[in-house]
């Protein structure tokens, strides 16, 4: 628009606006007393209604915290019941002294009189309760104070509902009136048009008419139209406007397209179902903030929201092991899941000593990871039964091996020409008394072995490992087997393996374990194969064989003490050279997994953390 087009609109208006004046009066009187009168109506009613809400509310979270209060007491949690009890009958008596104060509506002062009654009977019943045998208070509250709570607070929640129900009312009252104020708006508006075109024809053609493109657009916007099209204009004066309009309505469709409302109720559900969890659950942010902590946390490490500068000022740490599995899930954005006992957190809290299982998953929004959820399940119960169990059977495999010794020696004996001959009968039954007894003890000592390295979960001799050199020296230590056998041992040692940092003499346990299994399971002119590859996050160690295969339904439970599998081998497999190889692995924080199909082999891949081990 040229300069002087600017100008003469500018020149209209002031020509418009003398003539104008009366009329623009007129409704400016008339919009200040609507506004008024629709302004008084609505403190009215915000004065009787809006206070009876709040206060509905504050009755319904103090008889919340009471019904609480109770439970705890029920539960032998005295002191805790006592203070809030004490605290949230004051605040009770607050709230429905000021709601029986401002009964406003028809049937309200019958509900606040039912309520009053009924909070009587409630407290006279909750001290029967508290004075009953600590074992019946628990049954007693849920036959008798729960009920009662959940009355009362129907009765709060039909106080609040009819005074939402009076101010809706109120709303559309309003509404209503200030419907019947742009009416009158526009009636007036319409004269001060049509003398406007009377003074200054352009106007319309200029102004007028693009305002009520706006204005269309506007009132399509207000009925729940969010696909209008929004009016180009050719007044400059109006184009901010019209760049406000379009800005405000493509933020109204992200709103709707967000579905807020279902998300905020999506966030209620899931902190109330965090905090009824009895295990310790923290949500952490990128930073290392805490976003939650549910009570059990706050009880078992003084865990609250806020940055790790706030917590610090609080003298409050979080523990080593749940810090480690919140870094390693926000840097690598894929869960921490422990597999065993042995992995568990030592914790040394006011009830006493514990053990934590940790486990931690990332939190995403789209791709991106916005922090980590920590569940630290107490197993110190479990851990204190596989303490017993395996200091059973150190106990028990200690005192075996004694005697296993004596009658090993004794079977070896009898075969020596020295004793005496033997017939074919009599050597043949010697002959698997002491094959037996070899079986025995080499079960004795994997038993023995496998209690150790429980024991020495976390004592491992870390040094940098390269992946192709350990791959080979296991193989030639099992190449004089394989070859005996009749079965090819071949290793595969690219060059682009990176090096592991772990307990090389564990490690070899592991291959050891898993190649020996692999050559006893393979026929005659079959394969055995040692191979490495990497990935961005692991390096994997695999052991593939051409042997007879695992079925699918022993699969499952491979790893587990005492497996033994059919099929004509049964008796040279027990199951505890993989379940000790599953401890080495997991102590390295990595896992060792297996594919398989029958009489198509089998394929044990051994997963470790690139770099530093966890």
């Amino acid at each position: 628009m040229s300069p002087s087009s600017k100008s003469s609109l500018q020149a209209r208006l002031r020509l418009g606006l003398g003539g104008l004046a009366v009329i623009v009066a007129i409704l400016a009187i008339a919009a200040i007393s609507a506004l008024d009168r629709l302004g008084n109506a609505i403190a009215t009613i915000l004065k009787e209604n809006y206070l009876s809400v709040v206060m509905c509310e504050r009755m319904q979270e103090a008889l919340e915290r009471q019904d609480s209060a109770a439970l705890f007491a029920a539960n032998g949690q005295l002191e805790t019941a006592q203070k809030l009890r004490t605290e949230n009958k004051a605040a009770f008596a607050a709230a429905f002294e000021r709601e029986s104060k401002n009964v406003t509506l028809p049937g309200e002062g019958e509900l606040v009189g039912r309520l009053s009654r009924e909070y009587a009977d409630y407290s006279r019943s909750v001290e029967r309760v508290l004075a009953l045998p600590e074992k019946d208070q628990a049954k007693e509250y849920f036959a008798d104070l729960l009920p009662r709570f959940q009355s009362m607070k129907r009765i709060v929640q039909d106080i609040a509902a009819m005074n939402h129900a009076h101010m809706e009312q109120a709303d559309r009252q309003a509404k209503q009136l200030a419907r019947n104020t742009v009416q009158l708006a526009i009636a007036i508006g319409a004269l001060a048009v049509f003398f406007a075109v009377w003074l200054a024809y352009s106007l319309p053609r200029s102004l007028v008419r693009p305002v009520e493109e706006l204005a269309r657009t506007a009132h399509r916007v207000g009925e729940g139209d969010l696909e209008v099209v929004v009016p180009s204009t050719e007044v400059l004066e109006l184009s901010p406007l019209e760049e406000a309009f379009r800005a405000m309505l493509e933020r109204l469709r992200a709103y709707r397209a967000s579905s807020l409302g279902e998300l905020l109720a999506a966030k209620d559900l899931a902190n109330s179902t965090v905090s009824c969890l009895l295990d310790p659950v923290i949500v952490f942010g990128v930073s290392g903030e805490v976003l939650l902590a549910n009570e059990a946390a706050e009880r078992a490490f003084r865990l609250q929201p806020g940055t790790p500068e706030e917590l610090r000022s609080l003298e409050v740490e979080v523990p080593e092991a749940i810090a480690a599995a919140r870094d390693l899930v926000i840097a690598r954005s894929l869960p921490a899941l422990p597999q065993t006992l042995s992995e568990a957190m030592r914790w040394v809290g006011p009830d006493g000593e514990r053990h934590y299982l940790v486990r931690a998953a990332p939190l995403r929004a789209d791709e991106d990871v916005t922090g980590a959820v920590v569940l630290a399940q107490d197993v110190t119960r479990f851990r204190r039964i596989d303490e017993l169990k395996s200091d059973m059977v150190a106990t028990v495999s200690h005192q075996f091996k004694t005697p296993l010794t004596s009658l090993r020696m004794a079977t070896h004996m009898l075969l020596e020409p020295a004793v005496g001959a033997l017939t074919d009968d009599q050597r043949e039954l010697v002959t698997t008394a002491r094959d037996e007894t070899e079986r025995l003890r080499t079960m004795v000592d994997e038993l023995l072995d496998l209690v150790r390295i429980e024991a020495e979960a976390g004592a491992l001799h870390r040094r940098p490992i390269d992946a192709r050199a350990l791959l080979a020296s296991v193989a030639e230590a099992h190449r004089s087997v394989a070859r005996a056998k009749g079965v090819e041992l071949v290793v595969d040692r690219p060059t682009d393996v990176p090096a592991l940092e772990g307990d090389a003499e564990r490690l070899s346990i592991v291959l050891s374990n898993l190649v020996s299994n692999a050559i006893r399971h393979t026929p005659e002119g079959g394969t055995v194969t040692l191979t490495a590859t990497s990935d961005e996050l692991n390096v994997h160690l695999r052991v593939r064989d051409t042997g007879e295969g695992i079925p699918e339904r022993e699969r499952q439970r491979i790893f587990e003490r005492s497996v033994s599998l059919g099929g004509e081998v049964e008796r040279d497999r027990h199951g505890l050279g993989l379940t000790i190889a599953r401890e080495i692995v997991l102590q390295h924080g990595g896992e060792v997994t297996v594919t398989s199909s029958v009489g198509s082999g089998s394929e044990f891949v051994v997963s470790l953390p690139r770099g530093a081990v966890s």
